[in-house]
């Protein structure tokens, strides 16, 4: 494996990826595609210094890969096991990675509903060690938002989680960069692509089993189908957005929740018939200067902004004070989007970072 484009004459940007699943797989290739595009925009090569996970090793590579040659590998964690050095922990793996000189740490690992960790571990030792973190895992976001958020500005780096909440969808960047002051009143929201699919199947004819089989196949569910259907995935990211949009300060057990495990085969065929199908619906509100957010699924009437989800579509709708009502639709998301919000994440970080660095964008010729 060797360099052979010009880009090679750019800065890297040393990346450290902790988790291998779906997620990461569809992040690496996209990332690659997008190589040519960071560097002309950015002036950052993207480079791999290590890929970790649970089950196969932690494994760093100090000279690091250009990300659109590891992407070429079929197994890009098997070959760095064989070129890399594999390390014995998470701790050592992040360490480590900060001395081969990584400044982005993504991770990806999978969801603890029930305190976030061992991930916001993770994430707080590789802000410690002065890394920006993108992460598309809620688990540490709704539990420790407000301690991650708070290390990260503390030691000069960016804490990011779009793809936390509803994929690449824009949402969170575009509540950050294009709507201040605008004075979020609530939202609802379907924001459980399993459940939403599995609703949809079963008023198709199909059972509860193959429904959740189908969105184990196509990645949307979580290792545990059980976390997406009792509502727990759903909590999460309305804690997630209700601290992000409307300033709160919710911890996932204040979130009321019930899922659709108790909802009859029966009376979702039923109610879907009858024109106002069943869908798992999350909402949050102040009143009084208080904030209240329940996630349960409701009957969704033909004339509200919600009923247009089938299949795996999320959408939310957010009251405001000077925009009024804003609906975003996210039409049958797949892994693809996901992997994109981590893309818009690095981006985004890059540009803030530009900014402070009027100079060297000048140096290399690029865009301001």
């Amino acid at each position: 494996m060797y360099e052979t484009s010009l880009s090679a004459l750019l800065p890297p940007l040393r990346i450290l990826i902790l988790g291998n699943g779906h997620v990461a797989q569809a992040f690496l290739p996209l990332l690659a595609s997008r190589s040519e595009w960071l560097g002309r925009e950015s002036g950052i090569r993207p480079v791999i210094t290590g890929i970790g996970s649970r089950s196969r090793g932690l494994y760093i590579h100090l000279d690091g890969i250009d990300a659109d040659l590891l992407a070429r590998e079929q197994d890009p964690l098997r070959w760095l096991s064989s070129a890399g050095t594999r390390v014995e922990n998470f701790e050592a793996f992040i360490q480590a990675g900060k001395r081969a000189g990584a400044s982005l740490f993504i991770e990806l690992t999978t969801l603890n509903p029930q305190d976030g960790q061992p991930a916001i571990r993770h994430i707080r030792k590789a802000l410690e060690a002065g890394m920006n973190v993108i992460t598309a895992n809620k688990g540490p976001v709704a539990y420790a938002q407000g301690e991650l958020q708070s290390l990260a500005r503390r030691h000069d780096v960016q804490f990011r989680f779009e793809s936390a909440v509803m994929d690449g969808l824009p949402l969170i960047n575009m509540a950050e960069f294009t709507l201040p002051a605008v004075g979020v009143q609530s939202f609802k929201a379907m924001l459980n692509s399993t459940s939403t699919l599995v609703l949809h199947m079963i008023e198709q004819g199909y059972s509860r089993d193959e429904a959740i089989l189908k969105a184990q196949q196509i990645g949307v569910a979580e290792a545990d189908p059980w976390y997406d259907l009792d509502g727990w995935d759903a909590v999460m990211k309305t804690t997630i957005l209700a601290n992000t949009l409307l300033e709160g300060k919710l911890t996932p057990q204040m979130v009321e929740r019930e899922g659709i495990r108790d909802l009859t085969s029966d009376e979702i065929c039923a109610a879907a018939l009858a024109g106002s199908p069943y869908r798992l619906v999350s909402q949050a509100h102040c009143k009084h200067g208080v904030l209240f957010a329940e996630v349960r699924p409701r009957r969704i009437s033909s004339d509200d902004t919600l009923h247009m989800g089938k299949g795996t579509t999320g959408v939310i709708s957010i009251e405001t004070e000077a925009m009024g009502t804003i609906t975003l639709v996210e039409h049958e998301p797949a892994l693809m989007q996901t992997a994109y919000g981590i893309l818009s994440d690095l981006i985004t970080i890059q540009r803030q970072r530009n900014l402070m660095r009027p100079t060297i964008r000048r140096s290399y010729g690029l865009r301001s």
